[in-house]
Order: C-alpha cells, then structure tokens, then sequence
C-alpha cells in the first residue's frame, strides 16, 4: 500500500464541489456518481463507464465500455 501511495502522490485529481453540486441537481445521480462525470468534463475526456445511469443521465460524456474504442 505504502507503494502504491508513493506511486500515485501529487497525481490526485480534485473535481470543483460547485460543479459536482450542480451535476447532482440536474440530474438523478448521486454525488459520488457526478464526481467523475466533472472530472471528465474538466480533463476534456470521455467517462468509460458500465453504469447505466450515468450512460443515460450524461450521454455527452459517459460512454459505454462495450463502444469504446469501437
């Protein structure tokens, strides 16, 4: 574990509160759930995802993993 941490210090990513509070309002997702989906939007990236709620509440970002690299 302790390797682990050493590996992945100073490459955490921290997703704008505002912006998970507003993903929350807007949709039926749970804030743990719209933390990804505004880190995607904030890195300019897809969400690969097999959770059907964020393929359906976030077709603009979240993408199957079944279509990627289709």
């Amino acid at each position: 574990m302790n390797n682990a941490m050493k590996l992945l210090k100073g490459r955490e990513y921290e997703a704008s509160s505002y912006e998970v509070l507003r993903l929350t309002s807007t949709s039926y997702c749970s804030a743990y759930d719209c933390e990804f989906i505004a880190t995607a939007n904030d890195l300019k990236a897809p969400l690969v995802t097999v959770d059907k709620q964020l393929l359906r509440e976030f077709p603009s970002v979240a993408i199957s993993l079944n279509s990627f690299g289709k």
